[in-house]
């Protein structure tokens, strides 16, 4: 393409709402993607049973901009029961639910300075059933490390579950790629230029004007640039801007990108029949490693059950090839249901998963605030002299960080802001 007027740095779903909305307002788009696919931290791998997620699987919410985007396309959604999950019959007892037991430990946090959710822990006094269970929420469900997060961001987050539809949970039917298709679809393709393969290296800028450099020496011009590029590409340096921009940095400083290890495993049968069961919307909650979590990602008659590990110990599992994280879930989920590991391998018709921390182009699962990081998200996004723009999941400072809703209107919210630098 010839002169255009925005050059977007990545084709996830913030990158693509971004490349939609700016090309329905007549706007010429350069989008470049690194990798050789769209989608970013969307990936669905297809097999001739069925979808199988190794990225984002789950709608968090009755969200207008995934369910807006699924109804147009005629994207088949399940809704799940999201009810406050419970542990299985072997974690320890008497602290009720997991979300009760974060809300239990927030209600000792004080209004003033932030501090990190281990430091809290530490410091209350409560049932250490629940600080366990509370600990265990933090990595498993936020990816995060509780010496690091911030728990004032945290109470951000819960509170943002909290919202009208905000109860409500979907899957995708035929995979969450779809969406990512659909968001394409959308994107007015006379206006727009796609480029895979691309990797951005080097943004030298000036006020309106704005040079790429590539790994492949290539230069590319613009007026503005939106940068989808995932935190933990930022943080690592990977992209050089010159001039440097110090308020960035600062912001990087106090976001932290969470680690998640997840394997899923596709059965002929469901062999967990008759030994366990899994709650009714298909979750075990166990919180023991490897996986402190299963859940069913996909019903018989070809079952994909999914292990889950976030937060400090997820970088264990991703040091470990894929083959050995295979046998290692298989191992674990035996113990699991009580069943011979025999038996599962039998019933084995295959195991996915995926690296997101030795991603070089994710470089881990998604972002949570560290101490003194409420903002942080929220500065990152603030443009840089009407030339360049931030997006993605972690600069939602609103709650809505590390989800695909949030990352989409993200691109939509800078998408807004070109709009108005145009004019200026």
């Amino acid at each position: 393409m010839n002169s255009p007027d925005v050059i977007i740095l990545g084709a996830g779903v913030a990158g693509l709402a971004a490349a939609r909305d700016l090309t329905a307002a007549g706007l010429r788009v350069l989008l470049l993607e690194a990798r050789n696919r769209l989608g970013g931290r969307v990936l669905t791998r297809h097999s001739l049973q069925g979808p199988i997620e190794l990225g984002a699987e789950f709608v968090h919410g009755a969200v207008e901009e995934i369910l807006g985007v699924a109804q147009e396309a005629g994207l088949a959604l399940r809704e799940m029961d999201r009810r406050a999950p419970r542990p299985s019959e072997r974690s320890d007892s008497g602290a009720g639910d997991f979300f009760s037991a974060i809300d239990a430990v927030l209600a000792h946090a004080s209004g003033g300075e932030d501090e990190s959710f281990q430091h809290l822990v530490d410091r209350i006094q409560v049932d250490p059933a629940i600080k366990a269970r509370s600990l265990g929420m933090v990595e498993g469900y936020h990816a995060a490390d509780p010496a690091k997060m911030s728990v004032q961001a945290l109470a951000d987050n819960t509170s943002a579950d909290e919202r009208p539809g905000g109860e409500r949970q979907f899957r995708f039917v035929q995979g969450y790629d779809g969406l990512v298709s659909a968001l394409f679809q959308q994107v007015a393709g006379e206006r727009c230029a796609l480029q895979l393969n691309t990797v951005g290296t080097a943004v030298a800028w000036r006020r309106k004007h704005v040079v790429v450099r590539t790994a492949a020496g290539d230069e590319v011009s613009a007026p503005h640039l939106v940068s989808t590029v995932p935190l933990g590409v930022l943080k690592a340096g990977a992209i050089d801007f010159s001039p440097r921009l110090p308020d960035k940095e600062d912001a990087l400083r106090r976001l932290e990108m969470g680690d998640a290890a997840r394997l899923s495993l596709q059965f002929e049968g469901e062999p967990w029949v008759g030994h366990t069961s899994f709650s009714e919307d298909g979750f075990l909650l166990i919180g023991e490693p490897p996986f402190p979590v299963w859940w069913i990602s996909r019903p018989a008659p070809w079952p994909v059950v999914t292990g889950w590990c976030g937060g400090r110990r997820a970088g264990e599992l991703t040091r470990l090839t894929e083959g050995e994280r295979v046998r290692v879930g298989l191992e674990a989920l035996a113990r699991v249901l009580r069943v011979d590991v025999g038996r599962l391998r039998q019933e084995l018709r295959g195991g996915l998963s995926y690296d997101w921390r030795g991603d070089p182009f994710a470089r881990g699962a998604y972002s949570y605030a560290g101490v003194g990081g409420r903002h942080a998200g929220a500065e990152l996004a603030v443009p840089v002299d009407g030339t360049i723009f931030f997006a993605g999941e972690a600069t939602q400072s609103d709650g809505r960080n590390a989800t695909v809703h949030g990352a989409i209107a993200s691109g939509m919210r800078a998408a807004r802001e070109i709009g108005g630098a145009k004019g200026s």
